[in-house]
C-alpha cells in the first residue's frame, strides 16, 4: 500500500502489475488410480511450473488480481505389474481472478482458475510419450494462496513468495476417452467404470510486483484523478 498522507486519505482505488513464478508439485487425482492394486503415485516436487504476470485493482487492503501464466505439469506412476511407466504430461494457458488480501506483511489469495489447455502427451502401448488429442479444452479449477512479503513496504516495489493449492472441477479427459481407450494408458484401469481426472498442484508462488499509481482525490473538491507513484 502507498504510504502517503493524501494517498491514504483520498484513495478511490490503486494498481499494480508483477511478475508471477510458480514451482511445485502436480498431478491428476483418478479413484481408478487410487483402487488400482498395481499402480502407485509417484508424488515428484518439481514437475510442475509456470510464469507470468498480473494486474491488481486495489482498495486499501483488499483487492481483485487478474493473472495470465503459461504452465507446464505432470504426473508420472509407478506400475508394480510391469515396466511400463504410466506418464502424462500437459501445457496449458491459466487465468486467474483471485480476491486478495495484503496485510501485515502477508497476503492471502482465493478464487477460480480457467486452464486453456495448450497440449497433452501420455505413455502408449510402447511405453513412449505420445502426443494425446481427447483432452478437455479448458478446465475449471479453485485456488488457495498465502504467504508473506519479503522485498519492499511502500508499495512502490515488493517481493512475495508463498504456498498455491489448486483443485480442479473438470475432468481432463475427453468426453469419450472412458469407452474409446484407457487413459493414461493402463490395459485394465477402469474395469470397474470410468473415473475422471482431476488436475491438482501444490508448491511454490513468487511475485514480483510494481505500483503504477493510483485514482484519487488529491484535495477536497477537486476531480478525481490518476496519479503516477
Amino acid at each position: 500500500m502507498i504510504a502517503t498522507s493524501a494517498y491514504s486519505q483520498k484513495e478511490i482505488a490503486w494498481f499494480d502489475t508483477g511478475i508471477k513464478v510458480m514451482y511445485g508439485g502436480s498431478g491428476l487425482v483418478n479413484n481408478a488410480i487410487v483402487d488400482h492394486p498395481d499402480l502407485n503415485y509417484e508424488l515428484a516436487f518439481g514437475n510442475s511450473y509456470a510464469i507470468g504476470g498480473k494486474f491488481g485493482v486495489n482498495r486499501g487492503y483488499n483487492g481483485l488480481a487478474v493473472e495470465v501464466l503459461y504452465s507446464q505439469s505432470g504426473q508420472t506412476l509407478e506400475n508394480l505389474a510391469s515396466e511400463l511407466v504410466p506418464e502424462s504430461k500437459w501445457k496449458s494457458v491459466d487465468l486467474y481472478l483471485l480476491f486478495r488480501n495484503a496485510k501485515n506483511l502477508g497476503f492471502f489469495e482465493i478464487g477460480p482458475k480457467v486452464g486453456f489447455l495448450q497440449g497433452f502427451e501420455r505413455t502408449d502401448a510402447n511405453g513412449q510419450l505420445t502426443e494425446f488429442d481427447n483432452y478437455a479444452s479448458r478446465y475449471i479449477s479453485g485456488v488457495l494462496s498465502f504467504g508473506v512479503n519479503v522485498l519492499g513496504t511502500d508499495g512502490a516495489f515488493s517481493g512475495q513468495i508463498g504456498l498455491r493449492f489448486e483443485y480442479g472441477f473438470t475432468d481432463l479427459n475427453g468426453e469419450d476417452v472412458g469407452t474409446t481407450e484407457p487413459f493414461p494408458f493402463e490395459p485394465n484401469l477402469y474395469a470397474n467404470g470410468y473415473e475422471k481426472s482431476i488436475p491438482v498442484y501444490a508448491g511454490l508462488v513468487f511475485e514480483l510486483n510494481w505500483g503504477l499509481g493510483y485514482y484519487g482525490i488529491a484535495q477536497c473538491g477537486a476531480r478525481a484523478k490518476f496519479f503516477n507513484m
